[in-house]
């Protein structure tokens, strides 16, 4: 007999009752994910694509197919999960495998204490996860599994549950880039449920020789990032500031912003197989070339704030400004030449800043010309430009770090392609964040910069929108108030979303296409935290 667990994409889910047919099932997976040389993590999407063509090929029924898919995701991460410190593991368990009636435990806001009373799988379980030093957490649900995992504290996860539980938490997981694998449980019904419990424990049991994967927590980047950009810091690698530009520079290195930058070079070069300080010369010198350009657009937008305090220009007037963009400049490509790489190495670091430098002057040099003389612009124009302004700078930071870790040529093209896509996502959700604000509303547009929503208008044949744009090209504001008003009432805003969704798409199929662990779980956590707003 198989219990039915649950319905997933139209299947009548099952998992085999007889552990010679899931051995059966899972050896028919182990083969097929070594003949296709899948690499984790995989969507959810992939997993169901795969899960397919493996139950295709092994003559599976279609009731398996959903616990194929699990078998699929256990096999993938199998190696990973194994070389990851138990204490780094966490022990998952649902609550309906106790003994409901003659259940000691108390219950407290995570879930279930066990009172260790035998009666159930549950003592057993977590007896043993408690000598091997996992976590333990028994309960229901993915919320305080999601806390979990965003914590930063936990490196795999090991789930007992029904089908359908496992599904709703591995995507969790997977938004995360945490491995895992699952058990399920042989019956349903959310009380007096089954486990093979020799399965379970073998799971939990195996380990290999600490593998090492050389997967960071961004957090944890992050902080690190924040302590190389101390002035203790950057004293120690440029001096003490004894001018008026390196005042400037040193203090504008030191204030606000997310340091996407330096953290995607740091990030990359580490899980590539680099000691992560030896790249703190060429990733300040990638934030000292964004900071730069961003004196230097402060300056050709005519800016009067950013990070909440006044402008570089405006606290120290236009030479100064420019002056000190331009030192900040040279000692970017100064800290470059000057770490601890091989001369070729620096050379390829040092291009790509030289080729991505180029790139945005000449999106900055296209969006100025727009600004002396505006005119309809097309989607393909505004994209491009945010290709070149903001994803340009992300493919820097990202193949600074690549090369300085030996990455070969394919994967660094890889790394450029969902460069171009995640940065112009990023852009594209600016500008949707922009437009939907009540404070400031659409600042971009109501300035006549050459944004998304512009172009959309550009391309309509609404009558309303049409009417709004004849008053745009005056510049009236009165007229640019009416077209934002417009865009709204005309629905052009589902435009903008439906292109966000493409160039988010478009950043996973390229993660997909990596053959790289390492590289898949950064970039996944990294889509997953930079348009998460």
């Amino acid at each position: 007999m198989q219990a039915e667990v649950a319905t997933i994409r139209g299947e009548k889910a099952i998992v085999p009752q007889e552990r010679s047919r899931r051995k059966v099932l899972t050896e028919a997976v182990i083969s097929y994910v070594a003949r296709e040389c899948l690499v984790p993590p995989l969507t959810a999407d992939e997993l169901d694509a795969h899960a397919r063509c493996a139950a295709a090929v092994a003559g599976m029924t279609p009731e398996e197919l959903p616990y194929v898919m699990l078998v699929l995701n256990n096999a993938l991460w199998a190696d990973v999960v194994a070389g990851i410190p138990c204490e780094r593991r966490l022990l998952l368990l649902p609550q309906c495998l106790s003994h409901t009636p003659d259940c000691a435990a108390e219950r407290d806001g995570l879930g279930l204490l066990c009172a260790q009373c035998g009666k159930c799988a549950i003592g057993t379980l977590q007896t043993e996860a408690d000598r091997l030093g996992y976590v333990t957490l028994v309960a229901e649900g993915t919320t305080v599994v999601s806390k979990l995992l965003s914590s930063g504290k936990i490196d795999a996860v090991i789930g007992v549950g029904c089908l359908e539980s496992l599904q709703r938490i591995f995507p969790v997981m997977n938004a995360h880039a945490i491995p895992g694998q699952g058990v399920p449980l042989l019956s349903d019904g959310c009380i007096h449920t089954v486990v093979d419990l020799e399965e379970a424990l073998q799971m939990l049991r195996i380990r290999k020789k600490k593998a090492d994967l050389r997967q960071m927590d961004l957090e944890d980047v992050s902080e690190l990032i924040t302590r190389w950009f101390s002035k203790e810091s950057l004293q120690e690698l440029s001096g003490l500031p004894l001018t008026e530009p390196q005042r400037i520079g040193h203090a504008w290195m030191m204030t606000g912003g997310k340091r996407w930058r330096p953290m995607l070079t740091a990030a990359v070069f580490h899980v590539a197989g680099g000691e992560i300080e030896k790249i703190r010369r060429a990733a300040i010198g990638v934030e000292c070339f964004h900071k730069a350009s961003l004196i230097h657009d402060d300056i050709e937008d005519n800016d009067d704030e950013r990070y909440g305090i006044p402008t570089i220009h405006k606290q120290y007037g236009i030479p100064a400004a420019i002056n000190a963009g331009d030192y900040l400049l040279g000692e970017g490509y100064r800290l470059i030449a000057s770490s601890e790489f091989s001369g070729e190495t620096r050379a390829a670091m040092t291009l790509v800043a030289a080729k991505g430098h180029c790139e945005l002057s000449l999106g900055q040099g296209e969006e100025l010309a727009f600004c002396r003389k505006p005119y309809p612009v097309t989607e393909s124009t505004v994209l491009h430009i945010y290709e070149q302004k903001t994803a340009a700078a992300f493919e820097v930071a990202l193949l600074v770090g690549a090369h300085a870790a030996g990455v070969d040529e394919r994967t660094c093209q890889q790394l450029s392609a969902f460069s171009r896509a995640v940065g112009t996502a990023y852009q594209l959700q600016d500008d949707i964040e922009d437009f939907r604000s009540a404070p400031g509303r659409a600042a971009d547009l109501l300035s006549l910069r050459p944004t998304i929503y512009l172009a959309v208008a550009c391309g309509s044949d609404h009558p309303e929108v049409r009417a709004a744009m004849d008053a745009v090209w005056t510049g009236e504001l009165e007229g640019r108030l009416r077209l934002i008003q417009a865009i709204t009432d005309a629905g052009l805003q589902t435009r903008v979303d439906l292109l966000l969704e493409h160039y988010r798409h478009e950043s996973e199929r390229v993660i997909s296409s990596i053959q790289h662990t390492g590289l898949k779980r950064l970039l996944r956590r990294l889509l997953t935290k930079m348009l998460s707003r």
